[in-house]
């Protein structure tokens, strides 16, 4: 996770190779990110202006389902933006 300069929205960046992670899985993990970000983080104010690149995962063929990498990528986001210190700021 990286800042995008302001006004930049939001930027999901697939670089998976290999198979690591099914490609029908993918759009999931997006999904949980944005949904995430909507709801916010800090004092519930949408988190904007960032971008994602997801490298790497892996999946289980029994136990991996759409729901479980759209918890996924809600709980990177929430761990990414834990480890990130963010802030509010107005806008200019």
């Amino acid at each position: 996770m990286e800042p995008l300069p302001r006004g930049g929205n939001f930027e999901f960046v697939d670089e998976i190779f290999g198979g690591s992670i099914p490609r029908n899985f993918i759009p999931a993990v997006e999904k949980g990110i944005i949904e995430s970000a909507h709801r916010g983080f800090l004092a519930g104010y949408p988190v904007v202006d960032f971008r994602v690149i997801l490298y790497d995962g892996s999946y289980h063929s029994v136990d991996s389902s759409e729901l479980a990498f759209k918890v996924a990528g809600s709980l990177a986001f929430k761990k990414a933006m834990e480890e990130a210190n963010p802030c509010c700021s107005s806008p200019s």
